[in-house]
């Protein structure tokens, strides 16, 4: 009985190893199989993704005109699905105004799009793109060049034979190239702001794109899958009066012949330069108590991040080179003079994100003869607005505060040129001209991730694929 028992069991220790075996090669197999397979569906797709970055370079050189045809290869597409869709992806490009849109063009992408089991890729707009399902990606950029303060971009536009080619070779040719898109628009451009709205499935990739390399104001609303850039159209203002008020209300006492100001007057706004120098001097600057408790403030950049106050007079001197004072608040003045002392031809800028107060100073430099070009305020709040009027000042200098509405008593003299939104002076003020800002234009632009616009060109460029 026992060794009848003993041969039994090792039969059934045979039976289990094998069965073990048997089970782990299956295992091992299956696993091998899938892994196997993960790794020759992403080398295809990789494969693919290459051959459409090679096919955007060609059809660029369709779209554009450099050729009317080239032959393409997408490599090999059997393991996955190629699909176009002429009407996925959309670009809407807008000129917009003070007073709404000014000109506006919408138009569709077409999308080329291969999708193997774990990502897909895409050529639209002259990109491509890709994505895992979780999040949009660029792989090369699109045809959109922001250079210096000029857009050029030409929107490529995909139609095709057919929809669901098998094959990814054929040929590509161009239907439509340089169709301008806004005939009626001059350049430069006058004012404004460009905007560049993008839909798509790979929103994001065109969101990551914008943001750090085409430059401008960049958002992106998952909700609607857009990715917007925003240029902004430099603001010219010329000082040829000595009064510039942005009201049409003429009901107001200001002491000048009706053709030395002008009423109703287009003013851009400060505030877009007044963040960009501020978020500047964030970086750059020196804390403002380094100009103004020195016995002379220097030429140098200087911040303030709240409301300032002045607690006595500043002497500038500017032989080094300009004085810039950026201040993040409220600016009181004061009775306190502000005079530049030296005799050179730099100036003194003030860019206040609130209001500026004052209450009799002398502003200006010390030499006999006016010169206000050298003393410049950018304001973006009010003027005078906690102060019985601004008394016995006299100020020689540009004040560009578009929406300030003055209302000053007592005597002051204003040399210069200004920039209000309503002025009303009692007393026996006097306001002159200083004839030498006539050459002089004011350049209102800029801000925190705000470009700079002056030139756009936009075209229409649409290209057929014909696959074999």
């Amino acid at each position: 009985m026992y060794r009848s028992e003993r041969a039994q069991s090792e039969v059934l220790g045979t039976v289990l190893l094998l069965g073990i075996t048997i089970a782990a090669v299956t295992v091992t197999v299956a696993t091998g199989s899938v892994a196997l397979a993960a790794v020759t569906d992403e080398a295809q797709t990789a494969g693919v993704e290459n051959g459409m970055s090679q096919f955007t370079s060609q059809a660029s050189l369709v779209a554009l005109g450099e050729t009317d045809a080239k032959r393409f290869d997408l490599g090999s597409v059997d393991g996955g699905d190629l699909r176009l869709d002429e009407d996925a992806g959309h670009v809407e490009v807008r000129i917009e105004g003070e007073n709404g849109t000014v000109a506006r063009n919408r138009s569709s992408l077409g999308t080329l799009v291969y999708t193997g089991k774990g990502r897909e890729i895409a050529v639209q707009g002259g990109g491509v793109w890709t994505t895992d399902g979780t999040r949009g990606r660029m792989v090369s950029p699109p045809e959109y060049h922001y250079r210096g303060e000029t857009l050029t971009f030409p929107i490529v536009q995909l139609t095709s034979n057919e929809t669901a080619p098998s094959r990814g070779t054929g040929v590509v040719r161009r239907t439509t190239a340089g169709e301008e898109v806004f005939q009626n628009v001059s350049n430069p451009l006058e004012n404004g702001t460009v905007v560049v709205e993008v839909q798509s499935d790979y929103y994001e990739g065109w969101y990551d794109f914008f943001s750090q390399r085409a430059e401008g104001e960049v958002t992106k609303d998952d909700a609607n899958r857009t990715a917007t850039a925003r240029l902004v159209v430099p603001g010219k203002v010329e000082l040829d009066k000595p009064l510039s008020l942005g009201s049409s209300d003429t009901d107001t006492d200001i002491p000048l012949h009706e053709d030395d100001y002008e009423l109703g007057a287009s003013h851009p706004s400060p505030s877009p330069i007044i963040d960009e120098r501020i978020e500047n001097a964030s970086t750059n600057g020196q804390p403002i108590g380094n100009c103004f408790n020195a016995s002379t403030c220097s030429s140098g950049l200087y911040y303030a991040d709240s409301d300032t106050a002045l607690s006595g007079d500043v002497d500038f001197n500017t032989t080094g080179g300009n004085v810039t004072l950026a201040i993040d608040g409220d600016f009181d003045i004061g009775g306190n003079d502000l005079q530049i002392t030296d005799g050179t031809d730099n100036v003194v800028k003030y860019y206040v994100n609130g209001s500026l107060e004052l209450n009799n100073p002398t502003i200006g430099t010390e030499a006999s003869s006016v010169d206000a070009r050298r003393t410049q305020f950018y304001v973006n709040g009010g003027v005078a607005e906690n102060t019985n009027g601004i008394g016995n000042a006299e100020i020689d200098a540009i004040i560009y505060a578009p929406n300030a509405n003055v209302e000053a008593n007592g005597n002051p003299t204003l040399r210069g040129a200004f920039v209000f939104d309503r002025l009303d002076l009692g007393g026996a003020s006097s306001m002159s001209y200083d004839t030498d800002l006539g050459a002089l234009e004011l350049t209102i632009t800029g801000g925190a991730g705000q470009n700079p616009i002056t030139y756009l060109h936009v075209s229409r460029n649409e290209i057929e694929l014909r696959f074999d």
